[in-house]
């Protein structure tokens, strides 16, 4: 998985005030986790990362697809 851009970091600190590098280190490393899990052999750990990314997602970066939405279309 590429890291966000900073650009990207940028805008999601702009729709959410209050997140933090921290928020968004935090769910980078959450979905670069999915990527190295085999769902066959660990579903449940599989499961609980999603978990953990929907509750970030939810409670620190709801706005986090709109944002991603404007930037692929502004380039």
């Amino acid at each position: 998985m590429e890291p966000l851009s900073p650009q990207f970091r940028q805008a999601l600190k702009e729709d959410h005030p209050d997140l933090t590098d921290t928020d968004i280190d935090r769910y980078e490393e959450l979905v670069a986790a999915r990527f190295q899990i085999d769902p066959d052999r660990d579903p449940e750990r599989l499961s609980e990362i999603d978990r953990q990314r929907a509750e970030l997602l939810r409670t620190r970066m709801p706005r986090y697809n709109e944002v991603r939405q404007r930037m692929s279309r502004s380039g």
